[in-house]
């Protein structure tokens, strides 16, 4: 895969998140194209403040009509710039805010994904390709290490816990 054979197509715009809790909250998506062919869907969320990561979520594989969620795989990345290079850390999709959407396929573990690289190449795309990313990208950058974590409990609760440490540049 080329960048040149792939195409980014917004896809919603953001809107608030939630009320009480995190009114900057971010859901934009899009679509990707290989070839002039659907490709992949993307998800995205960040806040801001608390996380200072960008969280994505891409379900490559079949999207033509008659296709299933049997027919594609989704993985999930974290993402954040500094120094003008941006890092997608992989991490289990079934722990992503989009776990619940069915649509998107097989549900993948950090491991799977790091062995697919055009899951990658992908996010790559998406960043470069998506100004509402960059943007996110570039204003998340240097906030907060402390994320706010949902205890999923009936009551909503939530948990402050340390951002996952970077790993040392390649």
């Amino acid at each position: 895969m080329t960048a040149a054979d792939i195409t980014i197509e917004l896809g919603s715009a953001p809107s608030g998140g939630c009320p009480c809790c995190d009114p900057e909250a971010c859901f934009p998506q899009g679509y990707v194209s290989k070839a002039g062919r659907p490709h992949a869907i993307y998800f995205v969320d960040w806040d801001f403040g608390a996380s200072g990561y960008v969280e994505l979520l891409i379900s490559v594989g079949n999207w033509e009509k008659d296709s299933t969620p049997a027919d594609r795989r989704a993985a999930a990345f974290r993402g954040r710039s500094a120094d003008g290079v941006t890092r997608w850390i992989g991490f289990d999709a079934d722990q992503s805010l989009w776990r619940d959407v069915g649509m998107v396929g097989r549900l993948l573990t950090g491991e799977d994904a790091a062995r697919e690289p055009d899951f990658r190449q992908l996010a790559e795309a998406i960043a470069a390709g998506d100004h509402r990313v960059q943007k996110a990208l570039a204003e998340t950058a240097g906030t907060s290490k402390t994320m706010l974590r949902p205890v999923h409990r009936g009551g909503g609760s939530f948990v402050a816990q340390a951002a996952p440490k970077e790993p040392a540049p390649d």
